[in-house]
């Protein structure tokens, strides 16, 4: 089979039978521990079948984060023969949220609904375009080299625009408006009536965090990577947002900041 049939496949690799052969198969790989693995969990919605992590730490999943897909790339021979190469299995990775005030703030439904909203897009994406998954190994921002840094930039940039973009516009469709701010221990709730402003600024922090990730590791080329990633941003958003989409991703940042200096409500977490 080729890796055009990747939906397939999935679905019959993700099921609730096969649940204890996975686990197997990512404690051959040891990209989890064994603990960590023996909490995986089927789990299914709307069609959509999926193995999902629930975490109570920022181990896997980031500080300021409570939900995530996480793509492992396994071999699965011992399920599906017939596939060639590497899989990507991508696993449903939910934070609990302990602290009492985040809690009242937090949607939890809303955040699951984010990532498995992704997680459709990317097994229609790898369907369409398989070559995604040897691009996802050699190109992530995570663990390129410096010598792929503009394909890098250009295919997680892409995967802004073709997951993040539809997931926080169907999010602000379904009614969540608010936007959290994190500093120095405190956090501000601001609300955004206005669905491109909404968009905007939580595109606009993707990007700087991805920007951060690639001078985190290249410190010595900040300059370039500003560059590369302002122009494949400012290209792959034109269609969007029209020219000088960078621009308005930082007015939404700014508007944001100076809103929550003027009115936020702040709160201390330590979570």
């Amino acid at each position: 089979m080729e890796r055009s049939g990747y939906t397939n496949v999935y679905f019959q690799v993700v099921k609730k039978e096969n649940t204890d052969r996975i686990k197997h198969i990512l404690n051959e790989t040891g990209y989890y521990d064994e603990n960590t693995v023996e909490k995986i969990v089927y789990e299914e919605k709307d069609d959509l079948s999926y193995f999902c992590l629930n975490v109570d730490s920022a181990e896997y999943i980031g500080r300021n984060a409570h939900a995530m897909v996480d793509g492992i790339f396994v071999t699965i021979d011992s399920i599906v023969q017939h596939w060639e190469g590497l899989f990507y299995l991508p696993i449903l990775i939910i934070r609990e949220i302990n602290n009492e005030i985040l809690q009242s703030y937090l949607n939890s439904d809303m955040l699951k609904e984010h990532e498995l909203h992704h997680l459709q897009r990317i097994i229609e994406h790898i369907d369409k375009c398989p070559d995604y998954i040897e691009k996802a190994r050699k190109y992530n921002a995570g663990s390129c080299s410096y010598a792929d840094i503009e394909k890098s930039i250009e295919f997680e940039v892409n995967k802004l625009f073709i997951f993040e973009l539809p997931a926080f516009t169907s999010e602000f469709e379904k009614g969540e408006k608010n936007i959290f701010l994190r500093s120095d221990g405190l956090v501000s709730m601001i609300t955004l009536h206005d669905k491109n402003e909404y968009v905007q600024y939580n595109l606009g922090n993707y990007v700087e965090k991805l920007r951060r990730t690639y001078i985190d590791r290249f410190d010595d080329k900040r300059n370039k990577i500003n560059v590369i990633l302002d122009r494949e941003v400012n290209k792959q958003g034109e269609k969007i947002f029209g020219a000088n989409t960078m621009v308005q991703i930082a007015l939404a940042l700014l508007t944001c900041l100076v809103l929550e200096q003027k009115n936020g409500p702040h709160f201390e977490i330590d979570d």
